[in-house]
């Protein structure tokens, strides 16, 4: 039997291998021709660029394709395709990425900073930058926070500065020189801008009075364009003028800590006007306390007027203030004497006979005077006055001293309330640094009043000895006085 010869497996395979890289072959080629048409078009779209995307006028490099048919390319091919997708989609994304950005304007350099920069008149203000963060358009700085102009008032609006870098402007005058309008505008200015920032200038006014410094302007060339007598008296009219709970608290606070006269009677009187009597008893604690301090000379020589003033005006609003005013005649006897003869409803009256009997330490003769002015109007009084002069418990000098009060002269405390009028005078006492003032009333006298008077002293005339001559004499030349006045 013939056996044909079948092909060996060899030439099986080598002739299907010839077959598949003919066909491949073929796609390669069809594949190469679409490849290069798309290189070409994307030559053309990068050339409008300015060079393109990419350095090297854009082209994007893809791996050679193999030359030599394999099996391998058949199975690369589909790998291949995604590729040549997706590199044509960053090609279009680039393309448009770059079509939306050129076609906008360029964008000009951001503006510096915006800065609120501190008149040049208050070098306590600080600049005022834009928050972080946000963006600032390059226009015009809005009216609110352009320099403040050099009047102290109104304070710029949106030109906050720190209220403790105004209060280190307002010290720099310290009295101890010529003040110049330019130096007293900037001060006032200052002033200004810390009250205008209300609630949150309370903590550095106080921090600034807690510590007991001031400055004295009275007297000081070109001082007066500022307002005031002294940079305490400034801060503690700031915080009245603010207002509200914080600065209530605030004046509360220095009452128990300040060591000025003149800021107790400033206090009290802020804080009457807010609370009639609502703070009386805060306000009488603070005096007590600095007249306490006073007395033992831990004031530094300070005049205490003021709190006698402020006791004074506390009488008019029913506080009871003759214990204190008797606790300290023997300091202050003067200023004791006179507000104890102004008490209401001669409430006085009882200490002032005791200080003139000398039952109680003090001045006799401040206390008989004071008697002596009262007695027209207090029975008490006159009847003192006698039964002193009869009992000689008041020396010649002092009964002779008694006259012009007896004829309508009456004191007050501080300088005369109209200083335009006749027959003011002034005393200083060294002893106690005291300042009082006395003017003449007669002038206003009835005639009833008149002969009242002339009565008194004729009694008075009667009662003292006749070795007191000084007294006799004074006694005699007052009561002349009041009777050529009066009628026919």
């Amino acid at each position: 039997m013939q056996i044909k010869a079948k092909p060996s497996a060899q030439n099986k395979e080598s002739t299907v291998s010839r077959r598949a890289a003919e066909g491949a072959e073929k796609k390669e080629g069809e594949e190469a021709s679409r490849l290069l048409a798309v290189k070409e078009q994307r030559r053309d779209a990068a050339a409008t660029f300015n060079g393109g995307l990419f350095e090297g006028g854009g082209a994007v490099m893809f791996p050679p394709m193999n030359k030599a048919p394999s099996s391998a390319a058949s199975r690369r091919q589909p790998v291949i395709m995604p590729a040549l997708v997706l590199g044509v989609l960053v090609i279009a994304a680039a393309i448009s990425y770059k079509g939306l950005h050129s076609s906008a304007p360029e964008t000009p350099p951001a503006p510096p900073p915006l800065n609120s920069a501190a008149p040049a008149s208050d070098p306590g203000s600080r600049p005022m930058g834009p928050r972080e963060g946000t963006t600032v358009a390059a226009a015009p700085t809005p009216a609110s926070t352009r320099p403040a102009a050099l009047a102290p008032s109104p304070p710029p609006e949106g030109m906050p500065a720190d209220p403790k870098d105004l209060i280190l402007v307002l010290t720099k005058l310290d009295g101890k020189e010529p003040i110049t309008p330019e130096q007293a505008q900037k001060w006032k200015q200052s002033l200004q801008q810390l009250i205008h920032q209300g609630a949150a200038s309370v903590p550095a006014i106080q921090q600034f009075l807690a510590q007991n410094q001031d400055a004295n302007y009275a007297g000081v060339s070109g001082a007066g364009e500022l307002g005031y007598s002294s940079l305490r008296s400034a801060m503690l009219d700031g915080l009245a003028q603010i207002d509200g709970p914080e600065s209530t608290q605030a004046m509360l606070q220095i009452l128990q800590t300040s060591v000025f006269p003149t800021d107790i009677a400033t206090l009290a009187k802020t804080l009457d006007a807010q609370g009639p009597g609502q703070y009386q008893q805060d306000i009488l604690a603070a005096v007590r306390q600095q007249l306490s301090l006073g007395a033992l000379d831990q004031l530094g020589g300070a005049n205490v007027l003021p709190l006698f003033q402020v006791l004074a005006n506390e009488a008019g609003n029913g506080a009871n203030i003759t214990g204190d005013l008797a606790q300290f005649a023997q300091k202050w006897p003067y200023y004791a004497s006179i507000a104890l003869a102004n008490l209401p409803d001669g409430a006085g009256v009882p200490s002032l006979i005791q200080l003139a009997q000398g039952t109680m330490p003090g001045n006799a003769a401040a206390a008989a005077q004071a008697l002596a002015q009262i007695a027209p109007q207090n029975t008490d009084a006159l009847n003192a006055l006698l039964d002193l002069a009869k009992g000689g418990q008041l020396p010649d000098s002092v009964l002779a001293q008694l006259a012009p009060y007896l004829g309508g002269r009456t004191y007050e405390l501080g300088p005369p309330a109209n200083p335009l009028a006749s027959g003011n005078l002034t005393f200083h006492i060294a002893s106690g640094n005291q300042d009082f003032s006395a003017y003449d009333g007669s002038g206003a006298l009835t005639q009833a009043q008149i002969s009242q008077r002339v009565s008194i002293i004729d009694q008075l005339l009667q009662a003292i000895p006749s070795t007191d001559t000084a007294a006799q004499d004074a006694l005699q030349q007052q009561r002349n006085a009041l009777a050529a006045r009066q009628s026919k």
